[in-house]
């Protein structure tokens, strides 16, 4: 009977060591009970048999070459099946899990106190316990029956457990907070502490990246961006809950972002936690749906944003570089967007940080008339929107980056046009202003050259002609002197005036009328007045000494 022996077949276009041929494949082999796992064709063991010499290689011989193929293309189908199986058990497992736990939860946070006083009845806000709980069961229950599956998430602990750890924590926190309030600065510290201890278990971001090419982060800026990665996450979430529906809604298609990158890049651990995460929420759905029976919470809200936060960072490794935070800041594309445009508002108002208001995007989709249900409607197709660009940029192209690209601005014009984001067109009117400021700067040099020559008129027709030069080719429609005797002031409505200037006898009224619609004015309005006013009040006695002085 003969020996049975194992090798490992691999391409290397390297010179191979024992002489082994170059270019060509490498065998290596050891028989007995030792046993070397072959990797030919992903990975897969085959068996050969110990002879005296066949086919070049001395007391080897390969096995028939069709059942080698046909083993080989078997069991990746089989795995593959294997692995989509589990994904989708694990996934409705979590869903069933989270609905079963929904009403006993509820039950629970009436009695502990943990509730939304604002809506009557009191809302119970317990929603992240329910994601906990029903993603835990899924993920348990899949994992012990399945050995494969098990096998996987136990392999991988290394990268999801700091992630599972520090969400756990977070949501100690804020079920603190849904009981009894805590001062928004206590919660910050809390997520920046428990963010640093993620940070020390190893969970880090070392490369951001943009369309076109990336940065490499050092260790300190790769620090900073880690921790704000992760605090900013958990509070976009936490501020996008003011809706009913919305923050659940727009986290479940973000789960399935991260949860499709995983997979797509060989994370399957991440994949599988991912997916029974997004299962939880589609079990919450019903219950958090307009008009909601029960909420997130801050609990719920930053154990969500925490968590898809850190997965997001390990699952978009191994990628890719543009993966790299790329792709994770598209699928969290609608807190991302409500919470960048919250800080800039609050910024540009002068307003604290932690101050509540209502200027989220829910909050102007109500006023705008629409209903609860077509508000959540809306941001879903949003949330799905961000998702499935964001996995354009796992496989990047130029052409796939432009479609988003393109997209991403078309969304962003209509959102500021149709939202009424005002300090959004003031700060982009100030950005305007600032590439136009050299045409500002010529056109006030023309307005003080042009005020020294007001003043050296002798007569009307002078000052008529200085005032054309000095607008001739301003931004306004029309610019009318008038000229009265004694004290006759007509003032026309929609138009500037300047002060009157007034000779002796007469007085003089300088209009200037400009269309409404036109774009904001380069000319200094301060300017005009501080500089040509005065000029002309010069002018007005100079006139009327030259006239005293020819009679």
């Amino acid at each position: 009977m003969p020996l049975q022996g194992w090798v490992r077949i691999g391409w290397r276009a390297s010179p191979q060591p024992l002489g082994v041929p170059s270019g060509g494949f490498g065998v290596c082999g050891k028989l007995g009970a030792a046993r070397a796992i072959g990797r030919a064709a992903g990975g897969r063991e085959l068996p050969i048999e110990r002879d005296q010499a066949r086919d070049g290689l001395p007391g080897f011989r390969p096995v028939d070459n069709e059942s080698i193929t046909s083993s080989v293309s078997a069991q990746p189908k089989a795995r593959e099946s294997e692995n989509v199986g589990s994904y989708l058990l694990v996934f409705l497992v979590g869903a069933a899990s989270s609905a079963a736990l929904m009403p006993v939860l509820m039950w629970l946070g009436n009695r502990v106190g943990a509730l939304d006083d604002t809506r009557r009845p009191a809302v119970p806000r317990v929603g992240g316990w329910a994601l906990v709980l029903g993603s835990a069961t899924a993920l348990a229950l899949v994992g012990g029956f399945f050995v494969p599956t098990g096998a996987t998430l136990l392999a991988m602990s290394q990268s999801v457990g700091p992630v599972t750890l520090g969400a756990v924590a977070i949501l100690l926190a804020g079920s603190v907070d849904d009981i009894r309030p805590l001062p928004a600065w206590t919660k910050f510290v809390i997520q920046i502490l428990v963010s640093v201890a993620v940070y020390a278990m190893g969970v880090r971001i070392e490369i951001v990246s943009y369309p076109f090419g990336s940065l490499e982060l050092g260790p300190l800026i790769g620090f900073l961006f880690t921790v704000l990665w992760l605090v900013g996450i958990s509070n976009a979430f936490n501020l996008l809950d003011g809706a009913d529906g919305v923050a659940s809604g727009s986290a479940f298609f973000a789960a399935t972002a991260v949860f499709i990158m995983s997979v797509i890049l060989g994370h399957p651990a991440i994949g599988l936690v991912a997916a029974a995460l997004a299962g939880a929420f589609l079990g919450f759905l019903p219950f958090n749906f307009p008009p909601a029976k029960a909420f997130l919470g801050d609990s719920g809200s930053m154990f969500t944003g925490f968590l898809l936060a850190g997965l997001a960072v390990e699952g978009s490794t191994k990628g890719p570089t543009i993966v790299a935070i790329a792709v994770p800041v598209m699928a969290f594309g609608v807190p991302v967007f409500d919470t960048t445009i919250t800080l800039i508002r609050r910024l540009v108002r002068g307003r604290p940080i932690f101050e509540r208001d209502q200027e989220h995007l829910h909050h102007r989709l109500l006023r705008a008339g629409f209903t609860p249900r077509q508000v959540a409607g809306v941001l879903y197709m949003a949330s799905a929107g961000f998702a499935l660009a964001a996995m354009l940029f796992i496989n990047p192209g130029v052409r796939s980056v432009g479609v988003v690209l393109i997209v991403l601005g078309v969304a962003f014009w209509m959102t500021v046009r149709y939202l009424r984001l005002h300090e959004i067109n003031e700060l982009a009117r100030l950005a305007r202003r600032g590439v136009l400021q050299p045409r500002s700067i010529a056109m006030n040099v023309q307005l003080r050259r042009a005020a020294e020559r007001l003043e050296e008129a002798k007569d009307l027709r002078d000052l008529q002609e200085a005032l054309a030069i000095l607008f001739h080719g301003s931004e306004f429609d029309q610019v009318a002197l008038s000229v009265n005797s004694g004290e006759d002031r007509v003032t026309p409505s929609q138009s500037w005036c300047l002060e009157p200037f007034e000779g002796t006898n007469w007085t003089g009224e300088l209009k200037l009328r400009r269309r409404l619609g036109r774009r904001s004015l380069l000319l200094d309005l301060n300017l005009l007045l501080e500089i040509v006013q005065p000029a002309l009040g010069r002018a007005a006695r100079q006139i009327e000494m030259a006239t005293v002085q020819a009679s």
